[in-house]
């Protein structure tokens, strides 16, 4: 008899939490039914798929997926109680199931309160209001909160007794209902982008429709200005930031003290929403400055566990700013020298590639049985040093016997169009796409090779939304046609024992088209690779991204300075890049820092044409 008020209690807490079960369920639904997203069987599993690879990814996705794992555990617990409660070894079954669980919640806890703690900083540099500031914390208190409650309902559940079980259910009301209202959002966001992939931002206009009269000039819009006019996979990102910090703590410009955070980016986007509705202007929360700051390395989407979009909602506001013609000098020369001189540099276009002659390098009329086309690119074209890699590159074509497969567009190449675009001049980044995509149907090109990562994203992920025809074409890094000349006996390199490598991964190749394990197979075959802490997928950018190299904004430290004294913590005596603008902007902080006599910054293939075993050797070992 005693027991009976700690009976009826605990089935009024259960009936309670099956409820609040329910509730989460509906909201989930509701939320992907309102944004119209495909629920299927497939797409579920693939996104089960793509939480479980998190837990592989980062330190915040296995955080991440231990609150969603938990939560899961914690309400299959509550559901099954009735049936299980009578059976100990069920409780020590779930508490030991839960254990990792717990462990990971643990860990989130514990960044949480850093993430807090790094906020009250970036918010006194930032110059937030104290509304926000108010916010914010209270958002983070709450999820705080959430880790706490689910921590302690699965650690409860190795207590069997009436008693703890009851402690346990008051737990887990608190719990889920926090959960429902403020995580199913979140969650629903990320099924909706997990797939999207970092490189396919939006295009606002297509000028191909344009031109063929399919779409009203009239009609097409640059940027965003009003909330309303974000597409809604936009607002719902912004919307569903629960400040989990992650795309601060990975971005390089709230490292170099640049006035951006992309979290009170977002937040105050979402908070401006709540206040004013769609109709308010996003520019009157969000300086130019903040804007400028983003170098699009793309760090932030990447690393958000809940899929928040950053850098699509910089790049509409970019273009709008552009529309609205609020650039300084640098941004203003940057867009005159693609009109005037077709390339970024502003140098005169005649003859660009008159220098690779010398080197045996034919253009496409001359070499009209080309299977690639080399794509030389505005830095390998004009910069002295980016000539160098090419001409290096040019080299290892020779002595793999592909010099005769290879030619180049001379006077006829320009820009890729990727400045244009990272700044926000969407139209002339279309117009130099259509061009450029005429020139490759002109000249039948089935393979662009190029050694700048940004121009082979251009190519691989912008023009074929410019232009389909564009799938059509195979692009290559430079270090992926390497690997491949290597692995076919093509090539051989020598391994030089008393050389130690670090590599830095250029964003744009490694984070947005996940090429890391070509570079590492040769470095490893070279000599001693030791990893920067920031590598692969989890870069840290040099700073020229984003167009930055164009153009100055307010820093406390330089970017290219911070990247380079990551790689440098590793000992390393060379420093691998893949990159011309990479390799400009560390070798630049190499010099500035006074340490070139200590480590040598050297591109990828200029590593192997030092290190290869020429014709001549490998006929004399024969």
């Amino acid at each position: 008899m005693s027991n009976e008020p700690l009976v009826y209690a605990l089935y009024t807490l259960y009936a309670i939490n099956i409820a609040l079960i329910i509730a989460l369920i509906a909201r989930l639904y509701n939320e992907v039914r309102v944004n119209k997203l495909p629920l299927s069987i497939n797409r579920l599993i693939a996104f089960l798929r793509y939480e479980v690879n998190g837990v592989r990814r980062s330190m915040v996705d296995f955080m991440h997926f231990s609150i969603l794992a938990g939560v899961s555990l914690s309400m299959l617990y509550t559901i099954l109680y009735p049936w299980i409660y009578q059976y100990e070894i069920a409780h020590y079954v779930m508490f030991g199931v839960a254990t990792p669980l717990i462990a990971g919640l643990v860990g989130a806890f514990v960044w949480r309160v850093q993430v807090l703690a790094r906020s009250f900083r970036v918010h006194g540099e930032l110059n937030v209001d104290r509304e926000f500031r108010r916010k914010s914390t209270t958002l983070q208190g709450i999820l705080m909160a959430i880790i706490v409650l689910t921590a302690s309902t699965l650690a409860l559940t190795i207590m069997p007794s009436l008693f703890y079980t009851d402690v346990k259910m008051v737990i887990t009301v608190a719990d889920y209902l926090l959960i429902v209202l403020f995580y199913a959002k979140p969650e629903v966001n990320l099924y909706m982008n997990f797939d999207r992939g970092l490189p396919n931002v939006r295009m606002p206009f297509n000028m191909r429709d344009i031109i063929d009269g399919k779409v009203d000039v009239s009609q097409v819009r640059m940027g965003v200005e009003k909330l309303s006019e974000f597409e809604n996979y936009e607002i719902h990102s912004f919307s569903t930031c629960v400040e989990i910090g992650a795309c601060e703590e990975a971005c390089p410009a709230t490292a170099a003290g640049r006035p951006l955070s992309p979290r009170v980016l977002v937040r105050k986007l979402a908070l401006l929403r709540n206040s004013s509705g769609l109709d308010a202007e996003a520019l009157k929360v969000v300086g130019e400055d903040e804007l400028w700051s983003c170098t699009t390395c793309g760090a932030c989407t990447w690393s958000c566990p809940v899929g928040v979009r950053h850098i699509d909602i910089i790049m509409d506001l970019r273009r709008k700013l552009v529309e609205l013609g609020r650039l300084d000098q640098k941004k203003s020369n940057l867009l005159l020298n693609l009109s005037q001189y077709g390339n970024s540099m502003g140098m005169a276009n005649y003859g660009r590639h008159e220098w690779l002659r010398e080197l045996g390098v034919k253009t496409v009329q001359e070499n009209q049985g080309f299977e690639y086309l080399l794509w030389v690119g505005c830095m390998g074209s004009f910069d002295n040093r980016a000539r160098e890699i090419i001409r290096a590159f040019v080299e290892v074509l020779r002595e793999a016997g592909m010099l005769d497969k290879i030619a180049v567009l001379g006077d006829e190449e320009t820009c890729c169009g990727d400045p244009a675009r990272r700044l926000g001049e969407e139209g002339r980044f279309q117009e130099m796409a259509l061009n450029n995509i005429e020139l490759f149907r002109k000249y039948n090109v089935k393979g662009i090779i190029t050694i700048c990562p940004h121009g082979y994203n251009t190519f691989k992920n912008d023009y074929p939304k410019v232009d389909p025809w564009m799938s059509n074409v195979k692009v290559y890094h430079h270090v992926e046609f390497i690997n491949e000349l290597i692995r076919q006996g093509r090539i051989r390199i020598n391994k030089a024992n008393s050389t130690v490598f670090t590599i830095h991964d250029p964003c744009y190749l490694a984070r947005y088209n996940e090429v890391v394990e070509p570079q590492r197979i040769i470095i490893r075959g070279l000599g001693e690779l030791r990893e920067a802490k920031r590598h692969g997928r989890q870069t840290f950018c040099c700073g020229a991204g984003g167009a930055n190299y164009w153009y100055d904004v307010p820093e406390k430290k330089r970017i290219s300075h911070i990247r380079l004294e990551q790689l440098m913590e590793t000992n390393a005596n060379t420093i691998v890049t893949l990159c011309p603008f990479c390799n400009a902007m560390l070798t630049d902080a190499a010099r500035v820092k006074g340490v070139e006599d200590k480590v040598k910054v050297m591109d990828i293939v200029e590593v192997i044409r030092d290190s290869m075993v020429r014709a001549e050797a490998r006929k004399a070992e024969a």
